[in-house]
């Protein structure tokens, strides 16, 4: 601690702008570098003497006030110069929660500390000296909170948040920034000039401030927001119920106080106090709203102080400006988007082209809608863009006149591609019968040239494709095809005329697709596709043959690349041993496995593929004939789970589909599943050793298990181990992994299952060095406890990088 020269004998010391007060041997040393700090020293007795106080404000949780002051107990005793905790103990000091601490440095002296939370102020009292004397605790003892202390409050005008309040606390006016740069819903493009501030409100803004006082560390958010000129929205029961005041629907809030009024000029006010079980800290949030302008004042106090005056003067002086106008945002605004769109003011019109996203059209729209459209030409800037977007609201307008509007519209194009794509893709976007047939009449009649489409329908990868057509995932790709995978009944309809797609090259790749998704949830049957199934084989055939000549190939490169000593980065692929497997085989099988009693040939072309010396296509072929009740080979179970690149795979797979009774005892384990699943993570780049250390139990959300540690080096030669780990596991050996939760969906299909998110999910690399010079076991705690806390809202950056899930070179 700093040697303070001046001293002047034991007396209560206070800042001057209040907060706190408590006895010192002397004026202390003040300094700042995040936290106020507070140094004392009494020359006669050698102790020193701390007061650090730490401000951090949220708005958006409250923590339990023995957790935050676990973690300040933590912080501190990982200090370098601590020893040994001695005591500790969860307590309360004057009501305030606190947590008294005793530990011995390394040179044997003592350390006093009393940690304390008074709301978003955090202050840790440490007491040193050679030995405990009295002189210690009456220092800790001394310590009581007090009001702060400002200046007379003035009047002020905020002209970028519109509001004016009374209060000693504001920026200076040549400072004053926007905490958060202020937004318009609407961008501007690199060729459009500046907008002006009306524009910028007309076209939507959230614009926020904070309010705050370095020396007190007080803080108020300010939020200002103003609805687009366009929105509407018919939901009004907002402004009949209780706002929820940003604090969402979380049931675990207790509110503790709760006002509703209104002022004479029309403006909603709410009010209300929040806090939650097990913290002391409590959050104040007060909103302001009329016609679609709303303010809101958000801030962090405590349950046992009254509000401080910077506080309560901003609040009850907090004045919206009467000047500014808003829209009232339950009004439909197509009335006023035509006006604007047809307008000679260039300014006007300007204004609703940008804005077309925003607006909610209906079947009464129609005849200004199609009137939008005629009345475009190539002289419009951005022609293509503000008539596809246009056209596209047509999809709210699932009429039959609207599908006819739309199928005089495509031949009327002549062939403009980039505006028959999204002619077609809002026709099936209306999802109903008449739109789907005017479709099929289109494309029957005159089907437009694709530049989207691929040479193959691998374009996104070996068994990345089979997952997307069997998963709920649609894309954005300019490809109005996409659209006919989303409503497959209606597709169904349909679907004998589209089949004759398949023998262009253009549209092969979607179709079968398609085809593929229906036959796997069993709305088509082969008697819907027969015709097609001789095309069908002898291009799975050519296929298989490809297929066979690539493996072949790899395999004589692999062998040339294994004679040299000094071997190259491989061009074939990743380092993991895992293969990519063959989308186009895995679609083909799809489409003639249901052929599988009727056509002879389909049974052997199968077994072909089982015996590919690709792994991933002969495991997404077993999959297959297992979904499909087919037989296959009982030893290809075994072989599967014997390899770690699959074997968690398989499990999870097989959990998914409540076939788990399949999955070979031998490997059903922890430790096997495990480091099969922590393989996993590993995309590319795999470590050169994993090696098994321990366990340790863990309760984490109410499950009870265990937390497999794991030793890896990324490197052969690389000088430190790191720690992975594995869990949570549940205690039954016969059990690997705990359900996500209830209710959720799955990300992908069961083929993906192990890639759907769960929230008891510990298994990861981390960047955890092990200390050669420190017992493993303290290691494997520490580590545990970081991987817990970090899942605590208020300890999510305490660890830093350390707490980094991520795998790292």
């Amino acid at each position: 601690m700093k040697e303070y020269k001046n001293a002047t004998g034991w007396k209560k010391y206070s800042p001057s702008y209040g907060g706190f007060a408590v006895d010192m041997p002397h004026e202390p040393f003040v300094g700042n570098d995040g936290s106020w700090i507070y140094d004392a020293e009494d020359k006669k007795s050698g102790n020193h003497f701390r007061v650090i106080k730490t401000s951090i404000h949220n708005y958006r949780f409250a923590e339990e006030d023995t957790f935050d002051l676990s973690l300040m107990d933590e912080s501190f005793m990982a200090s370098e110069f601590i020893d040994t905790q001695l005591s500790r103990k969860q307590t309360t000091f004057n009501g305030y929660p606190a947590l008294d601490a005793k530990y011995r440095d390394k040179r044997g002296n003592i350390f006093l500390a009393r940690f304390l939370i008074q709301g978003p102020h955090y202050y840790t009292l440490v007491a040193h000296g050679k030995k405990e004397t009295p002189e210690l605790n009456s220092f800790l003892n001394s310590f009581e909170i007090k009001p702060f202390v400002y200046k007379e409050p003035k009047l002020q005008n905020d002209t970028a948040l519109y509001f004016s309040v009374t209060t000693p606390v504001f920026p200076v006016q040549d400072k004053i920034k926007i905490d958060i740069p202020e937004y318009s819903y609407y961008g501007l493009d690199e060729d459009d000039e500046e907008l002006s501030e009306d524009d910028l409100l007309e076209g939507g803004a959230y614009r926020n401030k904070i309010i705050s006082n370095d020396s007190t560390g007080e803080k108020i958010l300010v939020t200002f927001y103003r609805s687009p000129r366009y929105y509407y929205s018919k939901d009004s029961s907002m402004l009949e119920n209780d706002n929820d005041m940003g604090f969402g629907t979380d049931s675990t809030w207790i509110v503790r106080e709760k006002k509703r009024n209104e002022l004479p000029n029309g403006v909603k006010v709410w009010e209300t106090v929040v806090s939650d079980t097990g913290s002391s800290r409590s959050f104040w949030a007060k909103v302001f709203y009329k016609d679609g302008i709303g303010f809101t004042l958000m801030s962090q106090s405590d349950t046992l102080s009254k509000p401080s005056s910077f506080i309560k003067n901003f609040y009850e002086s907090f004045t919206p400006v009467d000047s500014l106008k808003g829209v009232n945002p339950f009004e439909k605004k197509t009335t006023v988007f035509f006006k604007d769109f047809f307008s000679s003011d260039s300014v006007e019109h300007k204004r609703a082209v940008s804005h077309i996203a925003e607006i909610n059209v209906d079947s009464s729209d129609m005849p200004q809608l199609t009137k939008a459209i005629a009345s475009l030409n190539w002289s419009e800037k951005k022609y293509l863009d503000t008539k596809k977007a246009l056209i596209s609201k047509l999809d709210k307008i699932p009429t039959k006149e609207s599908a006819a509007y739309l199928k005089n519209l495509y031949y009327a194009l002549d062939d403009t591609i980039q505006l028959q794509y999204p002619v077609l893709e809002t026709l099936l976007q209306q999802k109903t019968t008449v739109a789907f047939t005017t479709f099929r009449d289109i494309i029957n009649n005159e089907p437009p040239v694709l530049d989207f489409a691929g040479n193959s329908f691998s374009d996104y990868g070996a068994y990345e494709l089979l997952r997307m057509y069997k998963s709920d995932f649609s894309f954005d790709n300019g490809s109005f095809l996409d659209e006919l995978s989303d409503t497959l009944q209606l597709t169904k309809v349909i679907l004998p005329d589209l089949l004759p797609l398949l023998n262009l090259e253009d549209y092969k790749s979607s179709i079968m697709k398609m085809l593929g998704r229906m036959v796997d949830s069993g709305l088509v049957k082969p008697i819907d596709y027969e015709s097609y199934y001789s095309k069908l084989l002898i291009e799975a055939k050519q296929e298989l043959r490809k297929q066979s000549i690539a493996e072949k190939k790899r395999s004589i490169a692999k062998a040339e690349e294994s004679k040299l000593d000094n071997k190259p980065v491989s061009y074939l692929g990743t380092d993991t041993d895992k293969d990519k497997g063959n989308a186009d085989l895995s679609l083909y099988a799809t489409l003639l496995l249901p052929f599988w009693e009727t056509k002879p040939a389909v049974q052997p072309l199968l077994e072909q593929m089982l015996k590919s010396n690709d792994k991933q296509l002969k495991f997404n072929t077993m999959l297959l004939l297992m979904d499909n009740k087919k037989p296959y080979p009982d030893t290809l179970m075994k072989y599967f789970a014997g390899m770690e690149e699959y074997r968690y795979e398989l499990y999870a797979t097989l959990k998914a589909k409540r076939q788990l009774a399949k999955f070979p005892a031998q490997y059903n384990n922890h430790l096997d599943l495990g480091k099969s699943e922590l393989m996993e993570k590993v995309t590319y780049n795999k470590p050169d050793s994993v090696i098994y250390l321990d366990r340790l139990q863990a309760t984490y959300q109410g499950k009870n298990g265990f937390i497999y540690f794991y030793q890896y080096k990324l490197k052969k030669d690389d000088v430190n181990w790191k720690l992975a780990t594995v869990g949570l596991v549940p205690e039954n050996p016969q059990e690997f992994e705990f359900e996500a939760a209830e209710g959720r969906k799955p990300l992908l299909s069961a083929s993906f299952a192990s890639f759907n998110s769960n929230k008891y999910d510990f298994t990861s690399f981390t960047d955890t060095k092990i200390k050669a010079d420190e017992p493993l076991n303290a290691q494997l705690k520490l580590e545990l406890k970081k991987m817990l806390y970090s899942r605590r809202n208020s300890a999510k950056q305490f660890y830093g990088k350390d707490n980094e899930d991520d795998y790292e070179d």
